[in-house]
C-alpha cells in the first residue's frame, strides 16, 4: 500500500516505487509531458498524484518501453 501525505500526494521516490521504476524515470515522464507535478513538499520537492502516476504508467505501456525511457532489462528485474 502506498502511503500518501495528508493531501494525498506522493514524492518522486514513492511514485517511482509504485510504478516499479527509478525516480529518474518519473522525472523523464514529467519532461515528456506524461506526468504533471501537483505540488511541492515543504522542502520544495515535486509531489505527484498517485492516480496521475498510474495513468502515466499506462501511457508508457501503451507506447512501449522503448519510447518510455525505461530500460526493459531493469523492468524485468522489478517485475520479478
Amino acid at each position: 500500500m502506498l502511503i500518501t501525505r495528508g493531501d494525498g500526494l506522493v514524492t518522486c521516490a514513492q511514485a517511482a516505487e509504485s510504478a516499479g521504476v527509478r525516480p529518474s524515470t518519473i522525472r523523464s515522464w514529467v519532461a515528456r509531458g506524461w506526468l504533471a507535478r501537483r505540488g511541492l513538499s515543504e522542502r520544495g520537492h515535486p509531489l505527484y498524484d498517485p492516480d496521475d502516476v498510474a495513468r502515466a504508467e499506462k501511457v508508457v505501456k501503451a507506447n512501449g518501453l522503448r519510447t518510455s525511457g525505461v530500460d526493459p532489462r531493469t523492468r524485468r528485474k522489478h517485475a520479478a
